[in-house]
This record gives C-alpha cells, sequence and structure tokens, in this order.
C-alpha cells in the first residue's frame, strides 16, 4: 500500500511540473537561426573569412546547418544544454577545392550563450581543418553572431 501511495504521488509530482518542464523546452535552441560567422586567426585575431549560413536545431539533439559558400557541404553534428542559457554543439562539412573535388573535413566546437528571450545567441568556438588524408592543416576560432528566423520553432506537441 506505501509503495502505491508513494508511485501516485510521484506521478502527480511529475504531472504538476509538467507545464514548467514544456514551458522550459519552448524556451530553448530548437529552431532555425540565421547566422553571421567570422572566422580568425586564434593568435593574431586577424580576419580570415566571414560567413551567412542557416542552422537548424532539433529536439532530438541533432543539427544541420548550410552556408553560402560553395567550398563547402552541408555540416551535421549534434548539440546539448550545458547549464542555464548556455549549449555546446558540435559539427563537421566537407571542403572542396576551386574545381570541386573534395579538400578535406572541416570539425566545429562552439558554445552558445542563448538570449532570455531565446529571439537571439552568441557563440565562439574553433574550427579545425583536416586535409583529405585526415591530417590537421590549420586551426581557427570564431564567432556567431544570431538571430532567430520568424515562426522556425517547431511546435510543442498537442495533448490528446
Amino acid at each position: 500500500m506505501k509503495a502505491s501511495v508513494l508511485r501516485t504521488s510521484i506521478l502527480a509530482l511529475g504531472l504538476a511540473a509538467l507545464p514548467a518542464i514544456l514551458s522550459a523546452q519552448d524556451n530553448n535552441m530548437t529552431g532555425v537561426w540565421d547566422v553571421s560567422v567570422t572566422v580568425k586567426n586564434c593568435q593574431t585575431g586577424a580576419l580570415i573569412r566571414t560567413v551567412r549560413s542557416l542552422q537548424m536545431f532539433l529536439r532530438d539533439g541533432s543539427f544541420t546547418e548550410t552556408a553560402n559558400t560553395a567550398s563547402r557541404g552541408i555540416s551535421v553534428g549534434t548539440w546539448t544544454h550545458a547549464e542555464g542559457q548556455t549549449y555546446q554543439a558540435s559539427y563537421s562539412f566537407f571542403r572542396y577545392n576551386a574545381d570541386g573535388t573534395f579538400a578535406g573535413v572541416a570539425k566545429s566546437a562552439d558554445t552558445i550563450n542563448l538570449s532570455n528571450n531565446a529571439a537571439a545567441f552568441s557563440a565562439s568556438g574553433t574550427i579545425q581543418d583536416y586535409d583529405a588524408n585526415n591530417v590537421l592543416i590549420s586551426k581557427a576560432c570564431f564567432t556567431h553572431a544570431v538571430n532567430r528566423q520568424p515562426d522556425s520553432s517547431p511546435p510543442l506537441p498537442q495533448s490528446k
């Protein structure tokens, strides 16, 4: 009997917390983001390139990105909540030579700081470039300035 009462109490507490959990999920990274990327030399701060991209964070923790340059492919990776308004993402993409042949792989890791209203975020991280033989050839640092695309958050599941 005590075990039954305990289970029922735990279930009731869980159900009572559900609206707060769903509210917290609504204020997260999921959705599509318009990203301005600035890539710099980590030691000197010299500008290497700027890129514009669209990044999509899905509820299951998967990540995809496309950028406005033909020298790279689509990014694929994962993201996770670290703490508070901070998230981590890691992803990779193929790089191509000017003639379209495979040049290598870029691997990125970034730390994301989501705004309190979840309408924007800033991020910083590193990108490592590997040649076609998987030999590290360069490392750079980047920052992101980001705004959420309007109406890009997936709707929350409807209760039945």
